[in-house]
């Protein structure tokens, strides 16, 4: 056998491949970059909170409260009270803060001393002030401090009031301006199944509801009058069947007011309770409240009855 040398010192002493391999892996470990260690889950949860702390802390928010809102990026009110959306009034920094409850208001002001601090009403008013009674969509009155407040349930007015002042009653079934609930039936029984629609002022419409969490329009008429030991079928058009036709000149609080919209007795499709002063409590339809309603010309009566 012949040996042939190769040139390279050493050669033949030299384990195979691994003192080669092992300069390989050298070379390459001075190239590669380092892997950083990944920290652990519980320090980047640590470092997350501090983060959001830094940057709460450096935004200026303030915490201030349940139904309060910071008057950020917004013009500063020309005054504190009613702007006509929400009540303005400045916190103990003298920064103007906002709120859309008027008790709320209220406890920040200490009563709204300020004379443009009124609460709001789109009802008659008497000179600069709110008037007590109905105003198209609630009813005012004052507590026995003096304070203007108000409530949509014709029971909680009453129960406040005693029975309503003479500018929210009436006589002879009609009340007076800027009243809905203000004056009494002649019959009790009627006037207690007003009474209750009117509790149920703010529930919603419900196809074919009978309550007592929702109503539809004929629901709502047979379970007021059932209040009042009046019984009454459970259709529109056959409500007014049991009712004695009456004329517009002849309404009294507790009628019954109908729509039809072919103008034939048995094309009726609502009903509705007569209140006085041209409003009446009704279930208009899906996606609505119970709620007071104006008689108007392009929505008039075609029929109306006496249960």
């Amino acid at each position: 056998m012949t040996t042939v040398n190769t040139g390279a010192p050493g050669a033949a002493d030299e384990p195979t491949g691994q003192h080669a391999a092992a300069t390989v892996d050298q070379r390459a470990a001075a190239v590669r970059p380092v892997r950083p260690v990944r920290p652990s889950r519980a320090a980047r949860v640590r470092r997350g909170i501090g983060m959001a702390a830094v940057i709460v802390a450096g935004a200026g928010v303030i915490g201030v409260g349940p139904g309060v809102s910071p008057a950020a990026a917004e013009s500063a009110p020309a005054h504190a009270g009613w702007d006509g959306s929400r009540y303005w009034f400045k916190n103990s920094q003298g920064q103007w803060r906002w709120t859309t409850h008027y008790d709320v208001y209220v406890a920040r002001t200490g009563g709204g001393s300020s004379s443009a601090a009124k609460a709001p009403s789109t009802g008659t008013k008497s000179s600069g002030g709110i008037k007590q009674g109905w105003d198209g969509s609630r009813y005012w009155f004052k507590n026995s401090k003096g304070q203007w407040r108000w409530t949509t349930h014709y029971d909680v007015y009453v129960a406040r009031t005693g029975g309503g002042s003479p500018s929210s009653s009436g006589s002879s079934g009609s009340s007076s301006s800027g009243s809905a609930g203000g004056a009494v039936a002649g019959d009790q029984n009627v006037e207690s199944a007003v009474q209750f629609a009117l509790s149920q002022l703010g529930k919603p419409f419900r196809t074919a509801g009978n309550g007592p969490d929702g109503y539809d329009c004929s629901g709502l008429v047979q379970q007021a009058f059932r209040r009042g030991g009046v019984n009454l079928p459970r259709v529109a058009n056959d409500q007014y069947a049991a009712t004695t036709p009456i004329s517009a000149g002849q309404l009294r609080r507790g009628d019954l007011l109908f729509w039809s919209p072919n103008g034939t007795k048995r094309g009726i499709q609502h009903v509705a309770i007569y209140l006085g002063n041209n409003q009446y409590v009704e279930a208009a339809r899906p996606g609505t409240l119970i709620r007071i309603s104006g008689i108007s010309s392009g929505y008039y009566p075609s029929y109306m009855g006496r249960p």
